[in-house]
């Protein structure tokens, strides 16, 4: 049996080999008729959603740094051309593809598995419940997502890089924020970042499972896929969290301090709070604490039809156990029907239940700011706490809602003046794609990751801040008098 090295050297040698094919049909790295004008570089930045992915490409050094977001065409809604399901086809024979075909099988859930250990969010098309590895399917995800963005972006702004000889290609891969962290899930994400960019090289019918578990491998061999690889990138992992912030930070609300950001998704809710200031001309982005939970708009939705069938299952089984069986049977219209109010006050319970979670959720983040990270900021006696909301739910009004409740909590407990909400504004870079602001809302991540790391700035993770020291215990003893004094 072939050695590893054997493998992978069989299934990545001469990436770049002649065939009747161009480069660019292959690859679509590179322009087929380019320029005299040097090098352009490209930076994909690419938020890997739990439900949909979103891409925006941008060309830092031309006039305005132009960028893109990818539309994604027949593999979308018409009305959301931007988001592209997560969700992989595979054939019998491993091949790969974003759409539907006859007897393919449909795998979701491919982030989801990446990061979380619960056995509880393993779904029925999930990788795990179908057999599959989780890192393989995102490998082969992401680079199908890769190989259709570049190919848009070359055929559609030609323009743009036409006159230059070579494109230099990089990108950033959006995380959850405990994942850019020194922990297992930061190393997943690098790993299967770098071996989706380099099956994406090779053009669609080579990106097959097989080859994904080479790439893998390959990373594992040598801590990365781009040994002397001239098809490789500039590859970083950010959180998604600070890509979000990177609006905001560039925008005239921008205000240097504490804040709190929340991206809610389809499936799960990010929560972190930071602190945003410049340091030697450069942004820099502290994180202090994070969570994620899967309490995005799609939880909401799938709790309320859980609630339902549990509603009918109870009213069903009430009407099977009033049968005696010495009687006829008899059944009227009006007992097939549940009781409106009762199906109503269920369905409220089974919001107030997300409600809450998700109120405790950010408790917890803010309080444990207040006390381990960053006891003394000003904001927390005087002033509003800075929440940026982002995300395809930014708009929901369960949402808002919950954040009204947080700025009554906030205002009795901290004795400061609540939260003040922010949606960070459209960039002016992005308005040729995306002229809606709710359509931004769902590209903020996207258009944060688009942009080059040295414009981004320095991210801090949270493991490399200490917390504060606790303030000395309060001494009561000078208001007791002594039983010699009395």
């Amino acid at each position: 049996m072939a050695s590893i090295k054997e493998r992978i050297k069989g299934f990545f040698s001469n990436p770049r080999e002649k065939s009747t094919d161009s480069i660019l049909e292959k690859s679509y790295l590179q322009y087929d008729r380019p320029g005299k004008n040097g090098e352009c570089e490209l930076v994909v930045g690419l938020d890997f959603g739990t439900s949909s992915s979103k891409v925006v490409i941008q060309a830092p050094d031309l006039p305005g740094r132009p960028s893109y977001a990818i539309r994604f065409g027949r593999l979308t809604h018409e009305e959301t051309p931007y988001l592209l399901p997560t969700k992989l086809y595979i054939s019998s024979d491993g091949t790969c593809s974003l759409g539907k075909f006859d007897n393919a099988q449909v795998i979701s859930d491919i982030k989801l598995e990446l990061f979380s250990k619960e056995d509880d969010i393993f779904s029925n098309l999930g990788p795990t419940r179908q057999n599959m590895a989780p890192k393989e399917i995102a490998v082969c995800y992401l680079a199908l997502v890769l190989w259709v963005s570049r190919r848009w972006f070359l055929e559609k702004k030609v323009d743009l890089i036409k006159q230059f000889t070579e494109i230099v290609w990089s990108m950033n891969l959006g995380v959850p924020s405990p994942c850019i962290e020194d922990n297992e899930e930061n190393l997943t994400f690098r790993q299967v970042g770098e071996a989706a960019w380099k099956l994406s090289t090779l053009g669609p019918k080579k990106i097959t499972l097989d080859n994904a578990r080479s790439a893998l491998e390959e990373f594992n061999l040598y801590g990365s896929c781009f040994m002397d690889d001239e098809n490789g990138c500039d590859f970083t992992i950010v959180p998604e969290i600070a890509a979000g912030a990177i609006g905001y930070a560039m925008s005239t609300l921008r205000k240097e301090g504490l804040h709190v950001m929340i991206d809610v998704g389809s499936s799960t809710v990010d929560v972190c709070s930071f602190r945003l200031n410049k340091k030697e001309g450069s942004d820099r982005y502290e994180l202090l604490i994070a969570d994620v939970k899967p309490l995005g708009t799609y939880r909401l939705y799938s709790e309320n039809i859980l609630t339902l069938k549990e509603a009918y299952e109870k009213h069903i089984a009430q009407l099977r156990d009033k049968h005696e069986p010495m009687e006829p049977i008899k059944l009227c219209n009006d007992e097939l029907f549940i009781d409106e109010e009762h199906l109503i006050d269920a369905l409220k319970g089974a919001k107030e239940k997300i409600k809450q979670e998700l109120l405790y959720m950010l408790r917890v983040v803010i309080w444990q700011t207040k006390c381990r990270r960053d006891r003394t900021a000003p904001i927390w006696k005087k002033g509003r706490l800075p929440v940026l909301l982002i995300g395809g739910g930014n708009r929901d009004e369960f949402f808002r809602a919950a954040l009204g409740e947080i700025d009554d909590w906030l205002i009795f407990n901290a004795k400061n003046d609540g939260i003040s909400l922010i949606t960070p504004p459209i960039p002016d870079s992005l308005t040729d794609s995306v002229s809606d602001e709710n359509q931004y809302n769902l590209l903020a991540v996207a258009w944060g990751l688009s942009h080059r790391s040295l414009d981004i700035g320095d991210i801090i993770p949270a493991d490399q801040i200490k917390d504060v020291k606790p303030p000395p215990p309060r001494s009561y003893r000078h208001k007791f008098v002594g039983k010699e004094l009395t």
